[in-house]
């Protein structure tokens, strides 16, 4: 792994956590703020996930590991990796695009996550200016949809879809779409943008106001269980 937040008490609900960050990712969202997991992760130094378990097993306290990244999906030893920290008695919670959804569905399907958090980048026809080149946007695309519905349809595990209120995505037009997208959902949470690092220049991109951000979680709950802005 790339980087590590040995303590966590808000990226796995309800669990005392430590989170795991990987390299590497399949979009280019311009307000992502994880620029060296996305740009730099060759450069960054590796941690071994048996020096970080060994750690949270000597302290005693932690329930639960928090794969994130970048897009943890992506690296080809993510299973094993995940069935170690499992064998190890934590739980798993999964950060992820959802566009590799056959991984996704096996992990879910053979027990070894517990939770699921899955991005809700923009209107699918908005994805398009997320994939460098737009290289393989048809099976990727089709990959966001079908994890998109397994996770509303399934039951093993728990999971929300979660969105930046990237303005740009986000615009009047666009609601109606995104709502038809999580409509049916159990939790969809919402976080304001944070423009003081981003992946692109933004350029004069301003951050919707609290009211603004509001009235568009109470458009939301329309369509799901829960909508609330973190």
């Amino acid at each position: 792994m790339k980087g590590w937040q040995k303590t966590s008490f808000i990226d796995y609900p309800g669990h005392i956590a430590s989170t795991f960050f990987y390299g590497s990712c399949n979009f280019r969202c311009p307000y992502c703020h994880n620029i060296d997991l996305v740009d730099n992760y060759k450069k960054l130094p590796d941690i071994t996930e048996e020096e970080a378990l060994d750690y949270l097993d000597k302290k005693g306290v932690y329930e639960g590991v928090c794969i994130t990244g970048g897009e943890p999906s992506l690296n080809k030893n993510i299973k094993g990796i995940i069935k170690q920290i499992k064998d190890r008695g934590y739980v798993v919670k999964l950060d992820t695009n959802g566009a590799r959804h056959e991984l996704l569905r096996d992990l879910v399907e053979n027990n070894l996550i517990d939770y699921v958090a899955m991005d809700i980048k923009a209107s699918y026809e908005k994805y398009a200016d997320l994939i460098p080149g737009k290289n393989n946007y048809e099976n990727l695309i089709s990959d966001v949809k079908k994890s998109l519905e397994y996770l509303k349809k399934q039951e093993k595990v728990e999971y929300e879809f979660r969105s930046t209120l990237y303005p740009p995505y986000f615009m009047d037009d666009d609601l109606p779409k995104i709502a038809n997208m999580v409509k049916g959902a159990k939790n969809y949470h919402l976080q304001q943008l944070n423009t003081t690092v981003t992946l692109s220049d933004i350029g004069k991109v301003i951050p919707f106001t609290v009211e603004q951000a509001e009235q568009i979680c109470q458009f939301f709950k329309k369509y799901t269980d829960e909508c609330e802005i973190r």
